[in-house]
């Protein structure tokens, strides 16, 4: 599932690609992933391109707001100037869950923004569209926790989200309404390298360990960030790159294989129903 990191880089590039232009069509192929009226956002301007939590907002004219969720294997494609007549278009760079061309198989909703199209792609059909108002967006934004980047994102705030539960340590970071943002592949980037076993209590963690923790969830999303975010089989970014985090990985997905630090066997285990990775060696059970 697309994180922060993958979210925020999706955002940056539509922002780029967007901003200021007028929604002429949309197609709704899967009433599932668009059921309001799509005719209610035609012939409005695009405002704002921003995010929060995993989150994409796409602020219109009118107090309207498309907000979009890509869920396990949402993608979102932009191609502009494309050819007219309903031609298919020829990804750049061609991955199996995509197909040769636009639309492909899994396209549930097509945008016309201006001279181009957004193509919102999903495999399963878990990520959805969904047109609110500005009192109706800013209801669903206070379901969300505090936030890494954000201001509220400090010491204190985060020692308060951990202070009142047992639940591990890794179940309370993907806790979006404690905070937001973050999911399996960063939070146990970020346990490891604070040396912290996943499975501890949040409420158990000192004074030292929470602000080192706090630190490392910074750092590793940062990096997400600088690489474009993670690409398994579905994250692409809209221009049809892939990031590569996924290169730099400690721990996750690393089962079996050697810690680079302590060189003991990284270990998979479930925790909340997640695959959770971490070095026995470096991050013991207290």
């Amino acid at each position: 599932m697309p994180e922060l990191p993958e979210v925020e880089t999706i955002r940056r590039q539509l922002k780029k690609a967007i901003l200021n232009k007028k929604i002429t069509k949309v197609e709704v192929l899967s009433k599932k992933q668009f059921p309001q009226n799509p005719k209610l956002v035609v012939g409005k301007i695009i405002i704002a391109v921003e995010r929060r939590a995993k989150l994409l907002i796409i602020k219109l004219t009118h107090q309207k707001n498309l907000i979009i969720h890509l869920k396990l294997s949402g993608q979102l494609i932009w191609q502009s100037n494309p050819p007219a007549g309903g031609q298919k278009i020829k990804l750049k760079r061609v991955i199996p869950t995509v197909g040769e061309f636009l639309p492909s198989k899994s396209t549930r909703v097509i945008l016309t923004i201006g001279r181009g199209k957004l193509f919102f792609n999903e495999m399963r059909k878990f990520g959805w569209i969904k047109l609110l108002t500005n009192v109706q967006l800013d209801k669903e934004l206070q379901k969300y926790g505090i936030e890494p980047f954000r201001k509220d994102f400090d010491q204190k705030s985060f020692a308060k989200a951990l202070t009142n539960t047992r639940r591990p340590i890794k179940t309370v970071l993907l806790d979006q309404e404690k905070i937001a943002g973050i999911g399996n592949i960063y939070a146990n980037e970020s346990l490891y390298l604070s040396k912290i076993h996943p499975a501890m209590p949040a409420n158990t963690l000192n004074a030292k360990q929470v602000n080192g923790l706090r630190e490392n969830i910074i750092k590793v999303l940062k990096l997400g960030l600088k690489y474009g975010g993670a690409s398994d089989e579905y994250y692409i970014h809209p221009d049809t790159t892939r990031g590569t985090y996924q290169n730099h990985f400690s721990v996750y997905g690393k089962s079996g294989e050697s810690c680079r630090k302590c060189r003991s066997i990284i270990k998979r285990i479930s925790l909340g129903g997640r695959g959770t990775y971490f070095c026995p060696g470096c991050q013991k059970a207290e």
